[in-house]
């Protein structure tokens, strides 16, 4: 009978406590955020509250914690929960959300429901499948999720913002929300994003979700998109560029493609005869006390740690008086000198040429020929030596590497954040110039309207007069009516 399986694909990254920790480290999950690991077959949640999602779509999905609002508004928006969806739906809404953060945008479910139709049948997951396979938002998205979601996490707490929860429970999305509203999609703002070259993969995909979400793809093969005509541009474009993959699958212990058919152990020299050699401190020296170290193939006892000599005072003056040995071992330190006995200045240089570079760099090294350390070196076996050279050689490789992989990830930062900078100086300028056009059409209509009320003050004015003069019009006129009348009177009579 064949053993059942307890565990899935992605359950080492997090089915330990120590694994767990490392886990919560490595995704900056919150200390008020519990997680707690589940295989698909007890996925029932324990309070009312938690949520049930799948790993995949943290380390591939981009999900963190406490969930982006873009997230659970999608979620609430359908009135669906985590386990219903496709993880190519998070890689989606997730992929929009660093599209946000990158191009300044604000990207909403309605513009994600104009790219793209929510469907679904009776064993299938709800997914998102493009209205038009030449205008799409995130691409590279695997054409398969097998053995990816048979893991899931039970998380409790703190794990979305304040009025910002989705649902927990299966539910069932509306048929009016699966249409496309045009009146509330931003087209400006999803004509951008379509003809945006960001995060350009070697396969001529613009978008590509692993390189916004920042993991290592684990599918070989990608649901169909418009490709890139020049892909050297795009790449070497370092707007588009892409941040370092952060992938916990890539961080602990994984051999990377460019170590893989190395045996390390083939690159070391043949080993010496088994010796236990253990340094004892010298006479008149303190040694530290050395870590427990463990045996290896040959049984040979190799010891990290080299006693420090402490530092004493040299008299000053001879005679007759017998130096101690500790005096003995200042005063044969090698001095800072070149070889010839000229003492090496500030202004020496190593990139001399002729013989006095060489010179100045043997000077130098001289000065590390301490002869406390030096006995310390003669009682290692040559394994221990190359040993010990091997672990500083690999150790200073790999912090170089680190070093270097900081350096490109600050410059991308810093390249980024650059280009926000400068669109949000241009932004504050033509805002300005916006502020100065409509400050001008103001003042002149504050005088169009100020000469407005002084020609309708002076027309007020020409009015008054115009009457009183018809008033005087009229009195002379019934004056000379009373005149004529009376002069008719005196007629008559």
């Amino acid at each position: 009978m064949a053993r059942t399986r307890a565990f899935g694909k992605l359950a080492k990254y997090l089915n330990t406590p120590e694994a767990m920790a490392r886990f919560r480290h490595h995704y900056g999950v919150p200390d008020d955020v519990y997680l707690e690991y589940r295989y698909w077959e007890d996925t029932l949640p324990g309070e009312p509250g938690d949520l049930i999602l799948p790993v995949v779509i943290v380390i591939e999905g981009g999900v963190r914690f406490p969930l982006d609002p873009l997230l659970t508004n999608f979620l609430d928006y359908f009135n669906l929960s985590p386990t219903q969806i496709n993880p190519n739906v998070f890689r989606i809404v997730m992929g929009v959300v660093e599209l946000n953060r990158r191009l300044g945008l604000d990207l909403t479910v309605y513009d994600i429901m104009a790219t793209y139709s929510l469907r679904t049948s009776s064993n299938e997951a709800y997914s998102l499948r493009p209205r038009d396979v030449e205008n799409t938002l995130v691409n590279s998205l695997p054409d398969t999720n097998k053995d990816m979601t048979d893991d899931f996490l039970l998380v409790r707490g703190a794990w979305h913002f304040p009025n910002q929860q989705c649902p927990t429970a299966d539910g069932k999305p509306a048929e009016e929300r699966k249409k496309f509203r045009k009146n509330l999609a931003n087209s400006a703002a999803l004509k951008i994003v379509y003809d945006n070259e960001v995060c350009t993969n070697d396969y001529s995909n613009p978008r590509s979700a692993f390189l916004l979400l920042r993991y290592v793809p684990s599918a070989k093969t990608f649901l169909l998109c418009r490709k890139v005509k020049d892909v050297v541009a795009a790449q070497s474009n370092l707007e588009n560029q892409a941040l370092p993959a952060h992938d916990i699958r890539h961080r602990l212990g994984h051999v990377t493609q460019s170590m893989a058919g190395i045996n390390l152990r083939n690159l070391l020299p043949p080993k010496a005869p088994a010796v236990a050699s253990v340094l004892a401190p010298a006479g008149g020296l303190r040694g530290r006390k050395r870590k427990n170290i463990s045996k290896r193939e040959t049984s040979q006892a190799e010891p990290e740690i080299i006693p420090e000599a402490t530092h004493t005072e040299v008299p000053e003056s001879g005679g007759d008086v017998q130096p101690s040995a500790e005096d003995v071992v200042m005063e044969q330190a090698p001095g800072f000198e070149v070889c010839g006995g000229d003492p090496v200045t500030s202004d020496a240089s190593v990139m001399t040429g002729g013989d006095a570079g060489p010179s100045v760099a043997r000077a130098l090294s001289e000065v590390a020929r301490l002869l406390v350390d030096m006995a310390g070196w003669g009682k290692f076996t040559d394994q221990g030596i190359t040993d010990s050279l091997c672990r500083g050689l690999m150790m200073a490789v790999q912090g170089t590497l680190e070093l270097d992989r900081r350096y490109q990830a600050r410059a991308l930062e810093l390249q980024h954040a650059l280009h926000n900078a400068t669109k949000y100086l241009t932004s504050r300028h033509e805002v300005e110039a916006y502020k100065e056009t409509a400050r001008d059409a103001v003042l002149k209509m504050d005088q169009a309207v100020l000469k407005a009320k002084e020609t309708e003050e002076l027309l007020r004015t020409a009015l008054d007069a115009n009457t009183k003069v018809e008033e005087r019009i009229k009195a002379l006129e019934a004056e000379i009516m009373e005149r004529e009348k009376v002069a008719f009177d005196r007629g008559r009579d």
